[in-house]
Formats: C-alpha cells, structure tokens, sequence
C-alpha cells in the first residue's frame, strides 16, 4: 500500500492523488493531530496556509523527514520560500511550490537565510551596536523611551527582583545527567573550576574539546557566546559513564558543533524532534531569538504554553525545545523536577507557571496573579527575572526603574504590534515599541492545564 499525503493547513487546495491516502490536518486539532499524520510516514506533504502557520508547518514536516513538501505558491512570500529550501537541503529532501496555472517548480535556496518568527536580525544587531557603553541605550533597545518615560522611571521604584528557588542546582542538567536520562552532559566550565566540575561527576569519564583553554564573552542581552575575545579562559568538558561517548562527543564538538549538532543532540539526549528543529534554524547563536522562533512556532502549531518549558524563568532542559509543548521535552522536564526534594519541585513549579513578558536574556518580566486572556493578560503584581546575560549594573537598574514605571499596581497588559500597554480601573500606560520590536508574551499558566 503507497504511503499517503499529508495536507496541513487552512487554505484550500484541489488534491488528486493516483494513489494511496490523502490524510488532512483536522481544523483547530492542534500539534497532537499534525504529529499524528507524520507518524504515518507520508511520501508528501501539502502546506496550504500562509504565513507563520505555513511556514512552521512546512519546516517541520521537513525535519521529520517528509521527502516532498509542496507550499502554495506565492503563500509564504520568496524569502521564506527560499528559507525552507535551505532546510530542506540540509536534511536532504525537496520543496515545491505549486499553482494551478503553473503547476509545480523546484524552489533553489538563496544565500542569504532569514530567522523567521524572530525580530529581524539587522535592525536588532544595528541597535545592539548603537547603544554600546550607553547604558540607558542598552536598557532601552526595542523601547520608545521618551523623556516623559525616563522622568517616570528616575522616580519610580525598581521592580523587584525575583525569588529564587532554595538550595536548586545552578546548572539543572547534571540533574538529568545523574537520573541516566542523558548519556553524556556538556558543561562550559571556567578553567579555575574545572577540577571542582570533575569532583562533582567523579564516577564519570571526562573529555575535553579542546585541551587549552580559550576566553570567552556572554554578550549582554542576546547570551551570544563570543569566543577569542577578552573574558573568563572556559574549557568544553563532556562527561559520560562510558569513556568512548565522551571522547566521541568532543571529537564531533571540535570537528564543527554546528554541522555535528544532531549527532551531538543525540549524544546528549536531547529528543530528536527538539534537535532536528534546533538545526534548521538559520541562526543558532542569538539565545533571545531562539525564545522569539519557539514563542512563534507554538502559536503557528497550536500548541500550548507548558510552563515545564518556562525557559524565561529557568530553563529545566538545556535545549532549545521546537515548541513550548513539546511532549518529549515535557517529559524530560517532568524527570528533573521528579528528581528533586519536594520542596524544591513544588517551589520551582509555582515560579515556572507564570505567564512572561520576555524582551532579550536581560530583560524580561514575570506576572504574578496572573489570568490568561487572548489577547491580554490580567495580573496583580510583576517582578523582573534574574538576567542569564544581563547589562551592566547602571543599565539593569535602569531597566528595572523603567518596568517598576509600566507594571506599578498591577492591571492588564496587552502587545500590540506599537506598544506595551497596562490598562487599571484609572490609567491606560503606553510604552512604544520601535525597532527591532523586541517583546513578546510567553503566556505560562498553571501546571494542571
């Protein structure tokens, strides 16, 4: 019997098959029924909505190794076109488009690749670069702050600083290391602290990438990892209970980790669903605009906001999930937090099931009394989240003076595509949003939904 054809998407579509199924994605069923098709392992698939929705659906299809995407043409736009078609050379398989008018025709990736989902990549780096040593600039990238916002913000209390949770591990993936869930554990660890590192993972094998230590910068804001500039000397260390895996892993991490991601990945014990959409990215080293495609991503899949993969507010895994209600990686951060005393759980659970306000790895804003709406989000308090890459002192005071302005009292905060706005029983406040449009609502909500 012919494997069948998948059709996902909205739009409409005249499909004659010779041969085989035509199975199609079930109006408003969600990632669970697109997953369900793809198991049937389609020969093709059939993309007929446009936009985000298009676009993510098409991609995954591509990394779950459909051989043939079709997209209708002119859905998604030539750029984006031409961005699946370098995903599909990378995993090795074909995009068309198609008309009725026209019929089928191969698309060529373009040299240029764009990170879709994400805030567009040259005005957000343009604006990185312009607010250099500034730091009010550098607190206010993606913001129109005005003079009457930095008068507001000179006079208003900083928002305070999140809780953390009491006695939890620094680093939550030695935790699945130690569960057996992870064949071998990657660690970026400063050369002064290597022996306590290996101390700590004593009945495992150790293999380093490189055995001279190299500097290395976290960049503010972007946790761009910049190597061979002034900073901390850091050494890749990989751990397994099996020598080889270790060796092996770092041998792949020298050779070129990008182009051994999924290899890596496996060794790792990340689920292949999660690396397989980690390498199609077009850009993999801005860790803020990996947030942004995953938030993206979701909502095109219609998946759900599991707060397991709250990474705002701590990442339980160390990968990058391909949707924030990934299954498998659920299931992985489910097995963290299982391991846990249960104090600790509890405590990380309730921090984790709170919906975000997420700017860039050094700005971002957990609500607290929170409702989910659809389009806005009700809340009685905010508090601003310990930065993995934060700005300076001046700027992260700054940045928390500003917010303490915009949250103060709590309210409902709505994102429009011009501004952030918290609207109370008597005011309506309106912070601007100018390029790169940074900001997006990452809307976690309790543990039992």
């Amino acid at each position: 019997m012919a494997r069948p054809v998948i059709l996902l998407g909205k739009g409409e579509v005249s499909l004659a098959a010779a041969d085989g199924d035509v199975l199609a994605e079930p109006e408003g069923a969600g990632l669970a029924a697109i997953e369900a098709l793809l198991a049937q392992d389609p020969r093709a698939a059939v993309v007929t909505s446009g936009g985000d929705e298009g676009f993510f659906r098409a991609s995954l299809c591509l990394e779950r190794g459909v051989p043939r995407v079709i997209v209708r043409r002119g859905a998604l736009g030539e750029a984006r076109e031409q961005e699946l078609a370098a995903r599909a050379r990378s995993f090795g398989k074909e995009l068309f488009v198609h008309d009725d008018a026209r019929g089928y025709g191969r698309v060529r990736a373009a040299n240029e690749r764009v990170q879709v989902g994400a805030p567009e990549a040259r005005a957000w780096e343009a604006a990185v670069q312009a607010a250099a040593g500034d730091a009010t600039c550098s607190a206010a990238i993606g913001l129109e702050v005005d003079a009457a916002w930095e008068e507001a913000a000179r006079a208003a209390a900083p928002l305070p600083i999140d809780t953390p949770v009491p006695g939890l591990s620094e680093n939550l993936e030695e935790v699945a290391f130690a569960n057996g869930d992870k064949p071998v554990l990657y660690l970026v660890v400063p050369a002064r602290s290597l022996e306590a590192t290996r101390a700590r993972h004593a009945g495992a094998a150790m293999a380093l990438a490189r055995t001279q230590a190299s500097p290395l910068v976290v960049e503010g804001a972007t946790g761009r990892r910049i190597e061979g500039a002034t900073g901390e000397a850091t050494v890749h260390a990989f751990f397994s209970t099996d020598p080889a895996l270790a060796e092996r892993a770092a041998s792949l991490w020298e050779q070129g980790s990008s182009r051994n991601a999924l290899a890596i990945g496996e060794l790792l014990g990340y689920p292949p669903c999660c690396a397989a959409a980690f390498v199609a990215l077009a850009d993999r080293r801005n860790n803020a605009a990996l947030v942004y495609v995953t938030a993206a991503r979701t909502r095109a899949l219609q998946a759900r906001f599991h707060p397991l993969l709250d990474v705002a507010v701590r990442r339980v895994v160390p990968f990058t999930p391909c949707s924030f209600g990934c299954e498998r990686a659920i299931t992985a951060a489910a097995r963290v937090l299982a391991a846990l005393p249960s104090a600790q759980a509890e405590a990380l659970g309730r921090a984790l099931a709170r919906p975000v306000l997420y700017l860039d790895e050094a700005r971002a804003v957990a609500l607290e009394g929170a409702r989910v709406g659809e389009a806005s989000i009700t809340f009685e308090s905010a508090c601003f989240l310990p930065a993995p890459a934060p700005l300076d002192a001046e700027g992260e005071l700054f940045t928390r003076k500003l917010l303490g302005a915009l949250f103060e009292g709590g309210g409902t905060l709505a994102c429009t595509e011009g501004a952030f706005e918290v609207r109370g029983a008597s005011f309506t406040r309106r912070l601007g949003r100018t390029s790169p449009r940074l900001g997006v609502l990452l809307p976690f909500d309790r543990l039992s939904e």
